[in-house]
């Protein structure tokens, strides 16, 4: 018979892999134990219950002070660019033609597409008649010894000997970065600080955004007292735009980022928050374009499986947020996404408080739609915790509200979040209906990704009914309208599922291939919550082909990912997993640590599975004062 109380481990595994409750408790608690749950990045967590205002171009709210600019004609780059900034490329243009020898000049400018329209202005200006324009590309990350590549690139630069060279440094604001003590690249740079007059004696101009110059000037002070001018230049109204629009104002399944565009989007809204950064006396609407574009840099951090970094923009976020009152929408998203943050590394109290305080500001505010955004996450929240009724009762609250407010998608990602948890209750047949409603409505509105989506649930439901072939068909059709939109998350997560289902049937070497697949993605795209589940499924099926070395790597680097990004209540699984391996090679020690560990979290989070871990924990112990009292006879 279906479980009266589910377990909250349970409830997330059978949600994350199809695995019917129909399993006695022994053998349920055995797949449980060994299965951790997938990512919370899964398919429409965040980006579905984005608030109106966070939700792309259609669903800005009218109180959130966010306008987009109606279409026009765009203006000639060049000529908007050289109206805002005339006096400044004077000044720079006189510095070049001044410039002798080692001369170091700092361009203050935010946007790359204003540095090319920069250089070629200047290329063209008569006190630059004589110079050549040496351009190098410095952005590599890990670069720490300037001089060095520096003098490599000179070397091998091809010259005109009758002309001055004028050396234009780009890209190092990505060495120096945004955050952190001492940058090597800096503390490197004000070292050898003398070297450069011999090593490049030609003017030297870095092309840093703001932040870069601020930590030249913190990090580098002997370098930069060094230097023979600084020349600021204004962004171009239109680039500004199109930064937002490519970011906080897109419509673009964030799921179908790669790694690569996760990076580019990062960089963009870095350079899109310094520009929104509030002046002496900011409106209302430049504070909240600052809110917005820190809260998408928080959901793009947490989108790379950097919690801490996504933390601190969400706390950046709520801090402008908190003042001044006509921000109060701002500072409801801030606590809505902080919440899902501390929900994401087992931190429930606190993520309770947070959406608790959020929907008393929706409260406060009228804001129905916002506020079911966040009872849906309170839902998700109790339902983790095993809490399936009050679950329930908040996602029929979520629905009313959809309902009221004609939220068509709302209610379809609600619809299907039920059928979830009718499923796990054992309610099959009610959990079927949900998921077809769900899937009636999106295809009502051509929601291609959510249709995607309850497909999948769909597939889990007939797997975990025995139904085979149909489940691989709806897997199949998922897979297939996720390949169409390119959301290569949606295609990983069905990977992933399909190479349970080859497991489940005994097709080992299938199902690590099909892991693999959904493991590669997660690398691409910077998942690395999603990297470090597939990599647990591919240690237990090396263990059970009797690889123990290649799983005990996969284990390791599993837990290590989890750690890192603290997801504290993900390892017990894994550890079980690891103690297993350490008995069958006789390490009791090493076994007794484990299976501790997993039980003293467990027990922590207030998990039932914590039961399993305890009894596990006594048999080893056991049998660890059995082998010292052998040992002792």
């Amino acid at each position: 018979m279906p479980s009266k109380n589910p377990f909250r481990w349970l409830q997330i595994w059978q949600r994350e892999e199809g695995v019917s409750e129909q399993a006695s408790e022994g053998v349920a608690a055995e797949l449980l134990d060994k299965d951790p749950p997938k990512s919370p990045l899964k398919r429409g967590t965040w980006s579905r219950f984005l608030p109106p205002f966070l939700r792309g171009a259609g669903g800005i709210s009218e109180d959130s002070g966010l306008t987009q600019i109606s279409p026009e004609p765009p203006p000639d780059p060049t000529e908007e660019f050289v109206s805002l900034n005339g006096e400044a490329i004077e000044k720079l243009a006189t510095f070049i033609d001044f410039a002798e020898g080692f001369t170091i000049g700092f361009v203050e400018i935010n946007f790359l597409a204003d540095l090319d329209i920069l250089i070629q202005r200047l290329k063209t200006h008569p006190n630059c008649a004589d110079a050549q324009f040496v351009e190098l590309t410095l952005n590599d990350p890990a670069l720490k010894f300037l001089k060095d590549e520096l003098v490599k690139r000179l070397e091998n630069h091809p010259w005109t000997p009758e002309k001055r060279a004028i050396v234009w440094i780009k890209g190092l604001e990505n060495s120096i970065g945004m955050s952190g003590d001492y940058p090597p690249v800096l503390v490197d740079l004000n070292f050898v600080r003398d070297a450069f007059i011999d090593s490049a004696p030609y003017p030297v101009l870095f092309c840093l955004p703001d932040y870069a110059i601020n930590r030249v000037i913190k990090y580098a002070p002997d370098f930069w007292s060094w230097k023979s001018g600084v020349f600021r230049f204004k962004t171009r109204p239109s680039i500004q735009k199109l930064a937002a629009d490519k970011t906080i104002f897109s419509d673009r399944i964030r799921e179908s980022l790669l790694l690569e565009d996760w990076q580019e989007r990062i960089d963009t809204l870095e350079r899109l928050a310094m520009e929104y950064r509030p002046t002496s006396e900011p409106t209302k609407a430049e504070l909240a374009n600052y809110c917005r574009a820190l809260m998408e840099l928080g959901y793009a951090y947490r989108g790379l499986g950097d919690t801490l970094k996504a933390e601190y923009q969400l706390q950046k976020a709520l801090q402008v947020a908190k003042s001044s009152e006509d921000l109060l929408p701002q500072k409801a998203s801030a606590l809505h996404f902080l919440g899902i943050l501390c929900a994401d590394t087992g931190k429930v109290v606190e993520a309770e408080g947070l959406y608790s305080e959020s929907i008393e500001l929706q409260d406060k505010l009228g804001d129905q739609a916002n506020k079911a955004a966040t009872l849906h996450e309170l839902g998700r929240l109790k339902a983790d915790q095993g809490e399936i009724e009050e679950a329930i009762s908040l996602y029929q609250e979520v629905l009313t509200i959809d309902e009221q407010t004609g939220n068509v998608q709302g209610k379809a990602a609600t619809l299907s979040q039920l059928g979830i948890l009718k499923y796990g209750l054992g309610q099959v047949e009610e959990a079927l209906q949900l998921h077809q409603q769900s899937l009636q409505i999106k295809e009502q509105i051509g929601n291609l990704a959510g249709k995607a989506t309850t497909l999948h649930e769909l597939a889990r439901i007939k797997a975990g009914q025995g139904e085979i072939e149909e489940a691989i068909a709806l897997y199949q059709q998922s897979l297939d309208i996720a390949e169409q939109i390119g959301d290569v998350q949606g295609k990983a997560a069905t990977l992933h599922e399909l190479g349970r289902m080859k497991s489940n049937q005994g097709e080992i070497e299938e199902a690590i291939a099909l892991y693999q697949q959904s493991l590669d993605i997660a690398e691409q795209i910077g998942n690395v919550q999603g990297k470090a589940t597939t990599l647990h499924q591919l240690g237990s099926l090396k263990t059970k082909q009797g690889e123990t070395e290649a799983a005990l790597r996969l284990f390791e680097e599993s837990i290590d990912i989890t750690r890192q990004l603290g997801l504290t209540p993900r390892l017990p699984p894994t550890l079980d997993w690891l103690a297993s391996i350490a008995e069958e090679q006789g390490d009791i020690a090493k076994a007794l640590a484990y299976r501790q560990e997993a039980f003293e979290i467990s027990q922590r989070m207030g998990s039932p599975e914590a039961e399993y871990y305890r009894r596990e924990l006594e048999r080893i112990q056991a049998l660890a004062a059995e082998r010292a009292q052998s040992s002792e006879t």
